[in-house]
């Protein structure tokens, strides 16, 4: 069964023309090489507004704007029932590797040539995943730290949330495992029975008072076994 066109979906009309509505999507007042004012179409999950890749160019050519925005599975996953606050979906567009932020010293716009490629990383797990993010919502469906999304414009740091990712994602940042409880803990095995039943006390390694407490209570219990 194919994905249903644009039309079908929730669509806007830019220069006479339907295409798929995003709330990443942008539109940028800049001034072209004559100094004439112009306004750009920028992909906001590519670099936010100012480092965003060009879609188009509001007065010329929008078909390959249209092209790219109609195909892209983030509008999709934001009105999705996984959609979520700690989801920053980003696009890496043909030639997109680059380190962020950065300047672009010139505007050109991304055309069709080459892959682009698409993740969905949360700001909960994205260290777990590296420079494999998740390309679908999927791992989203059980996560316990899932919560309403809000518009965009309500939630704090995206645009630099959304740069850092990108830096994940190009293998530009380093990235730390999380303490979400998946990985192994890092405590030496205990060796003796009250180490074992003080590390099941206090599995966090409680301070030096109740260390000593508990090594106080555990000779008791062997004086008292002797004396029997």
């Amino acid at each position: 069964m194919g994905q249903p066109s644009a039309s079908a979906k929730n669509s806007t009309i830019i220069e006479g023309a339907t295409v798929r509505s995003c709330e990443l999507r942008l539109e940028r007042r800049t001034k072209d090489a004559h100094g004439q004012e112009q306004m750009e179409y920028l992909c906001g999950a590519s670099g936010g507004p100012e480092q965003g890749d060009v879609l188009g160019v509001a007065g010329e050519d929008l078909s390959s704007m249209i092209a790219i925005c109609n195909a892209c599975p983030i509008p999709d996953a934001l009105e999705s029932r996984c959609s979520c606050l700690n989801l920053v979906p980003v696009r890496r567009f043909p030639g997109g590797k680059r380190s962020l932020p950065m300047v672009q010293s010139h505007v050109q716009t991304t055309s069709n040539s080459g892959s682009v490629d698409t993740y969905f990383p949360c700001r909960w797990f994205y260290s777990l995943y590296r420079q494999k993010q998740p390309r679908d919502l999927s791992v989203c469906q059980s996560c316990p730290y899932w919560f309403p999304r809000p518009p965009r414009e309500l939630i704090p740091n995206y645009w630099p949330e959304t740069q850092k990712m990108l830096r994940v994602v190009n293998g530009e940042e380093a990235t730390s495992q999380p303490p979400t409880g998946f990985t192994p803990t890092s405590r030496q095995p205990a060796e003796t029975w009250w180490q074992r039943i003080r590390q099941k006390i206090y599995p966090s390694s409680g301070s030096m008072g109740r260390c000593a407490k508990l090594k106080k209570m555990a000779a008791a219990c062997r004086q008292s076994e002797r004396s029997i």
